[in-house]
């Protein structure tokens, strides 16, 4: 992973590039967990629908069957566009 020395974050990013699931109401969304940090997603898409004021949930599936799916509850907080479509920047929401 490469990092700058000028990265403002609180929480380093890891690259995933995963398969990803994100629900929002009766709408379900496939795209591609770009990266991942403690608070938060990049999630590519080709495009969607979801009301960016509501809630979402998103399913990380993981490559070992013995593990669960990362599942948390989160908001958008951007829509970046991107070559090949967007990119939905996340936001994870604390568990109550």
């Amino acid at each position: 992973m490469i990092t700058s020395t000028k990265e403002r974050r609180a929480f380093q990013r890891m690259i995933i590039n995963a398969p990803v699931t994100v629900v929002q109401q009766q709408q379900v969304l496939e795209g591609i967990c770009r990266d991942l940090s403690a608070n938060g997603m990049g999630i590519a898409v080709s495009e969607h629908q979801l009301d960016i004021n509501l809630p979402i949930r998103v399913s990380l599936a993981t490559h070992n069957n013995l593990l669960p799916p990362f599942e948390a509850q989160a908001r958008i907080i951007r829509v970046l566009e991107e070559e090949a479509g967007l990119l939905l920047a996340i936001e994870f929401l604390p568990v109550t």
